[in-house]
């Protein structure tokens, strides 16, 4: 499995660009998702979705069951897998009136739209792929009897004379493999009629594993044992001398020999998904965080303690409850600033601890975390969530009000009040589309804006404390709809409707750019028309912050983990910190 490769260059890690899902799997999975969510009973698919271990027993946890052969059962809902099936097998599972939903990836349907075509004009059909791989498979069942599945070079002298002759390829046929056997076919069978069928992202995905396996000393290819491509991509990196491992999951990384290496690259087949990628990554950075000696290694599991368990999210509600104050033109205090500190930390905890199934696919250190942790951190989390209240009610009957309200609220996002029914589709507020952002924003201007303001000395300025709230609210808006898009996998599978979900990727991050200006505009009108102060101005540091973290994730410099944690919650630190600033000089 290892291959010796001289060291070289600083350490890092590098991840492939395309690793992961490609768009048949990732539509796959959404089509998979769909129907469990809107089936009333267990959903079957006809054999594996796709060959991922992790992915099929998620899909169980979803009730989406596979079965080797469908056509047995007598009712219920069938998806027909991303390999396809054959003419045959639809035929029969259309005779046993089951519900069909197609999952066959389109460019597999459009090789079998080529066979059928030209098999309907007498034509033999050649596929070059591997003999027996489910896609083949279904394929052969397009060709009118009248198929034959090449391997190697050396098979096409085993073939039968033909007059007419179709050649197409297993979608994730080998490249370098599928060239030097349509050389051989071509010098057999000259007037063949030959398409290249292999999917353009498998393509992208093996000159990509060329051009890492020159940069890295050591590959960790990601995947299902069963995985036909994931394998491909390991034999194509070993071909260029480069290390290379090939693992289902991180415990199978080896930290001996890890540490052997400078460069690790990391990348995945088509049917892996980003939280075992993840999960990789994770555990390599780990192998190496820990032989830096005791006290880097204390201060990286420290700062890693101080994100997952969410204790700088709620010191950033306490700074942000500072800057909102100077927005809204009242006096800030630390008191109000402790009460949200404490609320937040307590909401985000206890609403994670009761929903470690969406952290186990988006952030899956969060889950390792609260699996290890998850008691100690719920006890302070309810002494959190009193201690707020016990000090909201020293401030004013108001606040000790608006808090109750929102711990309410916020717990409600993921308690099941009641059970769903085919009537009732919601028993939480999470089940409401789009919802979290939007209880989210309002959760963080209350208990920022709204109790401060109540509970706040002397009159307060209705307009100047309505700015506030806007502010706060449209702030963590963004941070939360940011959040949606990079979760937007794991949000599929467990079936949450986000705002990525319903409008798409590159919708979202148009509406965050157009919400994040409009932000400014407002900030920018409210001061100049005399609503509230000059530090309005200030605050439009707090926008160029967030458009450039923005940026940063659409670059893929941060795109998830500590860093993206760090980088994108720091916005309200920034945003505090500014606010004591113009405090000390003003």
């Amino acid at each position: 499995m290892w291959h010796n490769r001289k060291m070289s260059g600083k350490e890092e890690i590098k991840i492939a660009r395309t690793a992961g899902f490609c768009w048949g799997v990732k539509r796959a999975m959404d089509i998979a998702m769909d129907t469990a969510n809107n089936a009333d009973g267990p959903v079957y698919t006809h054999g594996p979705l796709i060959h991922n271990p992790q992915v099929i027993e998620t899909l169980e946890g979803k009730d989406i069951f596979a079965l080797e052969d469908a056509t047995t059962l007598d009712h219920g809902t069938v998806i027909i897998r991303t390999h396809g099936v054959t003419p045959q097998v639809r035929r029969r599972l259309k005779e046993k009136g089951l519900t069909i939903n197609d999952a066959t990836c389109p460019l597999v349907a459009k090789v079998q739209g080529i066979i059928k075509k030209h098999a309907a004009k007498g034509f033999s059909t050649i596929i070059i792929g591997d003999l027996g791989h489910a896609e083949v498979v279904g394929l052969l069942g397009f060709a009118d009897g009248k198929g034959h599945v090449v391997a190697r070079v050396e098979e096409v002298a085993g073939l039968p004379q033909m007059d007419s002759v179709c050649v197409v390829a297993q979608t994730t046929c080998d490249i370098t493999k599928y060239k030097a056997i349509v050389e051989a076919i071509q010098a057999r069978f000259p007037n063949a009629d030959i398409t290249n069928t292999i999917c353009d992202a498998t393509d992208e995905r093996q000159n990509e594993v060329l051009r890492l396996a020159g940069e890295v000393d050591l590959l960790i290819v990601v995947g299902g044992k069963s995985s036909a491509n994931t394998a491909r991509l390991a034999a194509i990196a070993r071909e260029t001398g480069v290390g290379v491992s090939l693992v289902e999951t991180e415990t199978e990384l080896d930290p001996a020999e890890i540490l052997k290496y400078q460069r690790i690259g990391i990348t995945a087949g088509a049917s892996t998904p980003t939280w075992m990628i993840e999960r990789v990554r994770d555990r390599v950075a780990g192998i190496r965080e820990g032989r830096k000696g005791p006290a880097r290694g204390l201060l990286a599991r420290l700062a890693e303690a101080w994100v997952v368990s969410n204790l700088h999210l709620g010191a950033g509600a306490g700074l942000l409850t500072l800057a909102n104050a100077m927005l809204a033109g009242y006096e800030p205090g630390w008191r109000p600033a402790a009460v949200a500190a404490m609320y937040i930390f307590s909401m985000h905890v206890l609403n994670q601890l009761n929903d470690l199934q969406t952290f186990k696919h988006n952030e899956p250190e969060k889950t390792r975390f609260y699996q290890r942790w998850g008691r100690l951190m719920g006890v302070l989390a309810g002494l959190s969530a009193v201690m707020g209240l016990a000090l909201a009610a020293y401030l004013d009957a108001s606040a000790a009000l608006i808090y109750t309200m929102a711990t309410f609220m916020g717990l409600a996002y993921t308690v099941k009040w009641f059970p769903k029914t085919r009537i009732i589709r919601i028993h939480r507020l999470k089940d409401i589309p789009a919802s979290k952002d939007i209880f989210a924003g309002l959760g963080w201007a209350a208990v920022t804006v709204a109790m401060p303001a109540m509970s706040a000395p002397g009159d307060v300025s209705f307009p100047a404390a309505a700015v506030a709230f806007v502010f706060a609210f449209t702030m963590v808006y963004i941070r939360s709809v940011l959040s949606d898009i990079r979760d937007i996998r794991g949000d599929r599978v467990v079936g949450r409707e986000t705002i990525p979900i319903l409008i798409g990727i590159t919708g979202s991050k148009t509406f965050l750019a157009m919400v994040t200006t409009g932000l400014a505009c407002m900030l920018v009108s409210a001061a100049y028309s005399g609503l509230v102060g000059p530090f309005a101005y200030a605050l439009l540091l707090s926008i160029g912050y967030t458009a450039m973290y923005l940026w940063l994730y659409h670059r893929r410099t941060i795109d998830r983990g500590l860093a993206f944690d760090l980088v994108v919650d720091g916005v309200f630190h920034f945003t505090g910190l500014l606010a004591i600033t113009w405090l000390l000089i003003s």
